[in-house]
C-alpha cells in the first residue's frame, strides 16, 4: 500500500492528539483504512518518528520529538490553506467548553451517579458542539468523525452507562471532547490560553 503526505499527516495528526493510541483508534478519527494507518504507523517507527510500546497495561504508539517535527512539517499537506472555518469553528466551541467543564463538575459533585441530573445538559451541548463539528468540517471533512464519536458515547450515557461520560481512556464523551478541543488548537497552530481553559 503506498500513501500521500496528507494521509501521513493525519495519522501523525491523531497520534498527536490522542497521545498514544492504537491503529483502529486513529483509523476512527481519520476516517482512513486501518491497514493504511497501521503501515504509516509501522513507517514512522522505523523512522523513529514514531515509538510502540507492547506489554504492560499501557501500550500503543506514541509520537517521539521526530514525529513532532514531521508532523508540523507535513502540516501544509494536512491543514487548509484558509484558517476561517476552522478558526470560527474554535471561537463557537469556547462557549459550549465552558459549558461542558460546568456539567462535569455538577457530574462528580452533585449528581451521585445519576445520568439524568446532566442528561439534559449533556443533550443541549452535544446540539451545540455538533454545529462547532459542522462548521470545522467546511474545511476539514474529517472532522465529521467526532460526531459519530460523540453520539456513540451519548448514547451509551443515555442508556444507563455512567462511565461514557468522563472515564479517561474509554472513548467517553469527555476524551471525544478533549480531542476535539485539541485538534482545533492544533490544526490552528496556537497556544493554549486562558480561554481555552
Amino acid at each position: 500500500m503506498s500513501y500521500t503526505e496528507k494521509d501521513e499527516f493525519e495519522v501523525l495528526h491523531g497520534l498527536r492528539i490522542k497521545g498514544m493510541t492504537q491503529p483502529e483508534e486513529v483509523a476512527e478519527s481519520t476516517g482512513l483504512d486501518k491497514g493504511l494507518v497501521t503501515e504509516i504507523l509501522d513507517g514512522a517507527v522505523e523512522c523513529e518518528r514514531a515509538r510502540h510500546r507492547t506489554g504492560g497495561k499501557v501500550q500503543g504508539y506514541m509520537l517521539t520529538a521526530a514525529g513532532r517535527e514531521r508532523h508540523q512539517a507535513l502540516r501544509t499537506a494536512g491543514v487548509p490553506e484558509s484558517l476561517t472555518e476552522l478558526t470560527a469553528a474554535y471561537v463557537a466551541f469556547l462557549g459550549p467548553n465552558r459549558g461542558f467543564k460546568a456539567l462535569t463538575t455538577k457530574w462528580q459533585t452533585e449528581a451521585d451517579g445519576d445520568t439524568s441530573v446532566v442528561l439534559p445538559d449533556l443533550r443541549a451541548l452535544n446540539a451545540d458542539v455538533g454545529e462547532v463539528v459542522d462548521l470545522a468540517a467546511e474545511s476539514l471533512p474529517r472532522m465529521t468523525t467526532y460526531k459519530t464519536r460523540f453520539a456513540r458515547a451519548l448514547g451509551a450515557f443515555e442508556t444507563g452507562d455512567a462511565a461514557a461520560l468522563a472515564r479517561p481512556m474509554s472513548g467517553s464523551y469527555h476524551d471525544v471532547w478533549m480531542e476535539l478541543h485539541e485538534d482545533l488548537i492544533q490544526v490552528l497552530g496556537r497556544e493554549r490560553t486562558d480561554a481555552d481553559e
